[in-house]
């Protein structure tokens, strides 16, 4: 079973995004997977990535995520990158301002490991003390740390 510190590294998460924009903030999360040894075809994965990126948020937050994602072949495991807004990014089809965008490319053979990750995803951001740590985490180690320890509680 795939956990979410086994899919990022810290050359995968950036911490604050310069990116104003929708389009923007997915390209420049999705460019921290570009020379990612486990990425096979980078433009297909970012085609795949544009194609599916949900947001989501919980009543009464104020934020939201983006999930761009894809099951294909231009990966051979799962690959997760993490862009950070400290100030959030305003999506046209979302209330609240996106503070975290979550790239995730996976084969279509890890498709359950996949939805289990997301779950986690929806499920630790959900809560507003877990939310605060990767807020207010220092550096990208500090972030997967932080959620490897809120993965175990779950």
């Amino acid at each position: 079973m795939i956990s979410i510190a086994d899919t990022l590294r810290p050359e995968g998460i950036k911490l604050a995004l310069t990116a104003t924009t929708r389009e923007a903030a997915i390209l420049e999360t999705a460019n921290l997977l570009k020379n990612s040894p486990e990425v096979l075809d980078w433009e297909s994965l970012y085609e795949g990535l544009l194609r599916a990126a949900p947001t989501l948020s919980e009543q009464g937050s104020d934020f939201a995520i983006c999930l761009p994602h894809a099951r294909t072949e231009a990966v051979h495991t799962m690959v997760m990158s993490i862009g950070r807004s400290p100030a959030g990014i305003v999506f046209p089809d979302c209330e609240q301002p996106v503070r975290y965008i979550f790239c995730i490319g996976v084969p279509r053979a890890l498709a359950s490991d996949y939805l289990r990750i997301v779950g986690l995803l929806a499920r630790i951001l959900k809560n507003p003390s877990a939310e605060t740590g990767l807020r207010e985490a220092k550096s990208p180690g500090d972030l997967i740390d932080d959620l490897a320890t809120l993965e175990a509680r779950l």
